[in-house]
C-alpha cells in the first residue's frame, strides 16, 4: 500500500542517514533518496514535495544527532523520531 511505501522510503532516508556524514551531507543524501523513490514511482510527487519540507526543517546538528542515534537501542531516539516525523508524509 501507498503508507507502507511512504513508510519504506523514510526508513531508508534513515538508514541513507547513517551511512553517511561526510560530503555531500546527510540532508543531500536524504534528498537523493527521496527522488530515486519518485523516480521509481514508489511516492508520488506530493510526498515528494512533503518530505522534502520535512528535510528542510532539520538543521545540520539535527542531522548529526539523528545519524548518531542510529545505533542507539530503543524507543524515543532521534533516529525513531526524524522516522515518524517523515512517515507523516503519507497519502
Amino acid at each position: 500500500t501507498r503508507r507502507l511505501r511512504v513508510t519504506g522510503v523514510a526508513v531508508v532516508a534513515v538508514l541513507g542517514l547513517s551511512a553517511c556524514n561526510s560530503d555531500p551531507g546527510s540532508r543531500r543524501v536524504a534528498e537523493d533518496i527521496v527522488d530515486t523513490a519518485l523516480v521509481q514511482g514508489a511516492i508520488t510527487q506530493e510526498v515528494r514535495d512533503c518530505l522534502f519540507d520535512k528535510l528542510e526543517t532539520y538543521s545540520d546538528a539535527d542531522y548529526e544527532a539523528i545519524t548518531q542515534a542510529a545505533t542507539d537501542a530503543g524507543p524515543g531516539t532521534a533516529l525513531d523520531l526524524f522516522e515518524a516525523d517523515l512517515a507523516t508524509c503519507r497519502n
